[in-house]
């Protein structure tokens, strides 16, 4: 996001490159994580933290979002009006890949048990106080 950033200030805009909640430098534990609840936000507290810049035309804020964050940027541009434009790079659809798996190879059946063991597991997590790590997040323990 940096490299985006400086090309578009040499282009005359201002502009904010940050690390999504969890990852990069910002804070935050676990790490390594993406949510869209959280991402998403993370975009609207950036259009709050830049607009109140004295440069800052509030009706010329655009986003970029580059990779996983293209579908955050995405989510927080239908949420939050303030954002007047929106450009991604991304070589896939996450949501879908999340879904249906590379090239649609988990089935709606294979996906619905999957969902179910997700839900029976968050009832243990609950129970337990604890969440269970699945690999590569094991270290966390």
């Amino acid at each position: 996001s940096g490299l985006y950033a400086q090309t578009m200030a040499e282009r005359g805009f201002v502009t904010l490159a940050f690390d999504p909640s969890y990852t990069g430098e910002s804070g935050g534990q676990p790490r390594n994580v993406a949510s869209p609840d959280i991402n998403t936000e993370d975009f609207s507290a950036a259009v709050d933290f830049i607009s109140l810049l004295p440069e800052v035309n509030r009706e010329r804020i655009g986003v970029i979002g580059i990779c996983g964050w293209g579908g955050m940027a995405l989510n927080a541009v239908a949420v939050d009006k303030r954002v007047k434009a929106v450009v991604t790079s991304t070589m896939y659809d996450m949501t879908r890949v999340m879904s249906k798996g590379y090239n649609d190879s988990v089935t709606l059946e294979q996906r619905t048990r999957t969902l179910e063991q997700l839900g029976q597991q968050r009832w243990k997590d609950a129970e337990s106080g604890t969440p269970a790590y699945q690999p590569p997040y094991n270290e966390l323990k």
